[in-house]
């Protein structure tokens, strides 16, 4: 195959200049030479010398090979390296280059290494093989090599199903570990291992780190219960001799043994006993050891538990739950393992006596994605997050569009959930404000950025749950009561819908319009002298106090409803009434009680940014 000819055109001087006495002019000569024509390929439109040759196409032979070459030079990694001699970088090395056409090679070289049509087999059966497109598959399936990705996430599927069913027991599939051993394995083979029975005594977590996290292998149920086989999978159709099962097990026991022997001795002295050790653990650069971190959850825990009106006893458990929440940090297990924080903790406060509330509150204030179950766990997890966004804005660690190497739109995230799901009506700023104080030093100077940042992040969160992107505006001031707004954004998202919508929307536009440039709200009813201004404002008056009491019952389709009523008497207000009076003061205390009737409606939210709603 080979492109199709096409027609070169290219235009020169105009023909005054292209010729002189008849004869072509140096400017002519210069155009013709520059371009490595002739005066056959001469043609003259419109007053202008033009160059039309007809210019072959070429074929793929001569164009794929600057196609693959860029296609694979543009790829971008995290951490290209450089490798052996060679002055390129790449992922990884490269050893040999495929590269065909039907069953033509293609003349290119790609990393130091010239295209052919040979590859390789499995290192430890095959050699080199010859391939071709229609067979490429094929051959290498012959040379033990399963090409095809989804074809190898099949056979470790299969491999898992057959190894479960002669265990007699169940093999969850993990998602990425699935996915990496289909990366990792060219021609997966399960092989079955088993450790130790005695380390089934260690808690469950730690087995599965192990085994999974670490090995890359599948652990094995039976009836629910945590079993001493495992599933690792070889590169290769089988394990004779039996020794990649005896490597699997050897690492896996050595293991195992280190947690266990950590273990034992973690259990030795109470979970409280290793709070002291904190002093000697960074949290974070700027902002203390973890001591000082579990002292400043645990005062911003009381203040939320406070809020959310806990009783002694509850708040007894927040605060327990806050200065024990880090403890396990310091335990040998954690620090062998530190993907178990938290579990571990939960783990050793039941071991020492902790209640239930305090032990779980310490598992599930570590926990991202999960809104607690415990009132503590809840409580410490908010407050911890919120002093990590707030002291990370002090030191200037501010997430950036593509960087946020501490997670703080994570934390954020996990904060609006919690409030959201246990219905928490407090006020997120006033909690940032409470934590720069806890701080101290520069943190207040802190406060207006970090707000700013909990507002964009709060829209966010609103449009990852669903809300249009003009729902998400109108009530992203409720930011401060994430609750209330995501509330405010479901009784408005559902009110769209409604043929009262469009009365909503006319009745405050209308007073929006006028009134968005006037700052005072503060106005006198007794100067009112028309009749539809006094109607509305007695009407204004009743739905003020009705919409307060709607929305003190979190019941914000009512509010809109009652806002909705208005319309009829606004209407009547903009007939009868000259807002822009001559007389100075008529006309601002008219614009003033606009002002203040437009705030009636920001209360539901801004309902300006719903326009484009209504345009659809």
């Amino acid at each position: 195959p080979k492109q199709p000819d096409y027609l070169e055109e290219k235009k020169g001087p105009s023909e005054k200049i292209a010729y002189k006495d008849g004869e072509p002019s140096r400017a002519l000569l210069g155009f013709l030479k520059s371009n490595d024509a002739g005066s056959e390929d001469i043609t003259v439109k419109d007053g202008y010398v033009y160059i039309e040759r007809k210019i072959p196409g070429k074929s793929s032979l001569e164009i794929l090979p600057g196609i693959f070459r860029q296609a694979v030079l543009s790829l971008e990694f995290k951490k290209p390296m450089r490798w052996g001699d060679g002055t390129y970088r790449f992922v990884r090395p490269v050893k040999w280059v495929v590269s065909m056409i039907d069953n033509t090679v293609l003349e290119m070289e790609l990393f130091g290494k010239k295209a052919s049509d040979t590859t390789k087999g499995h290192r430890f059966y095959f050699d080199e093989i010859r391939v071709s497109p229609e067979n490429y598959f094929e051959k290498l399936r012959e040379a033990l090599v399963i090409a095809d990705g989804s074809e190898r996430e099949r056979r470790v599927l299969s491999e898992i199903e057959k190894t479960g069913e002669l265990l007699q027991g169940n093999i969850p599939v993990d998602g990425e570990l699935l996915e990496e051993v289909v990366s990792l394995t060219e021609y997966p083979t399960a092989v079955v291992g088993r450790f130790m029975e005695k380390y089934l005594a260690l808690p469950p977590e730690v087995i599965i780190v192990t085994i999974k996290h670490h090995q890359r292998t599948f652990p094995v149920y039976r009836e629910g219960v945590l079993t001493d086989n495992f599933v690792a999978f070889q590169d290769g159709p089988g394990d004779s001799l039996g020794n990649i099962r005896l490597g699997y097990e050897d690492v896996i026991n050595a293991r195992l043994e280190d947690a266990f022997f950590y273990y034992e001795k973690d259990l030795e002295k109470p979970l409280e006993s290793y709070v002291p050790g904190l002093e000697e653990i960074l949290f974070q650069k700027g902002l203390g050891s973890f001591m000082d971190k579990s002292k400043r959850t645990a005062a911003l825990a009381i203040k939320i538990g406070k809020l959310l009106k806990a009783k002694s006893g509850e708040l007894e458990s927040i605060e327990r739950t806050a200065l024990l929440g880090k403890a396990d940090q310091v335990t040998r297990v954690v620090q062998e393992f530190p993907e178990v924080q938290g579990v571990m903790g939960r783990i050793y406060a039941e071991k020492s006596g902790e209640s239930e509330e305090v032990a779980l509150g310490i598992e599930e204030h570590y926990q991202d994605q999960k809104v607690p179950s415990t009132l503590s766990g809840a409580v410490a997890g908010v407050a911890d997050r919120i002093d990590t966004v707030v002291g990370n804005f002090t030191i200037g660690n501010i997430p950036s569009a593509s960087k946020d190497p501490y997670a703080l739109r994570r934390k954020m995230a996990f904060i609006f959930r919690t409030m959201n799901y246990l219905g928490w009506k407090i006020d997120l700023k006033e909690l940032l404000k409470e934590s720069t104080g806890i701080l101290g030093g520069q943190a207040f100077d802190t406060l207006q950025s970090v707000a700013s940042f909990c507002r964009s992040r709060y829209e966010a969160y609103l449009l990852e749950q669903g809300f249009s992107i003009n729902v998400t505006r109108a009530v992203s001031d409720w930011w401060r009561f994430p609750y209330l707004g995501e509330r405010a954004a479901k009784a408005i998202t559902e009110y769209v819908e409604k043929a009262e919508f469009t009365d909503l929307l006319i009745a405050y536009q209308r007073v929006h319009n006028i009134s968005k440039n006037h700052d005072c709200d503060a106005f006198e009813g007794s100067k009112f002298v028309e009749q539809a201004e006094r109607d509305l404002l007695n009407e204004y008056l009743e739905c003020f106090e009705s919409v307060s009491s709607a929305l003190e019952k979190d019941d914000f389709e009512k509010a809109l409803q009652l806002l909705t009523g208005l319309k009829s008497s606004i209407d009547r207000y903009f007939d009868d009434v000259f807002v822009m009076d001559n007389q100075e003061d008529i006309r601002l205390n008219r614009l003033s009680f606009l002002k203040s009737l437009d705030g009636l409606f920001l209360k539901v939210g801004d309902l300006s940014l719903l326009l484009e709603e209504e345009r659809k």
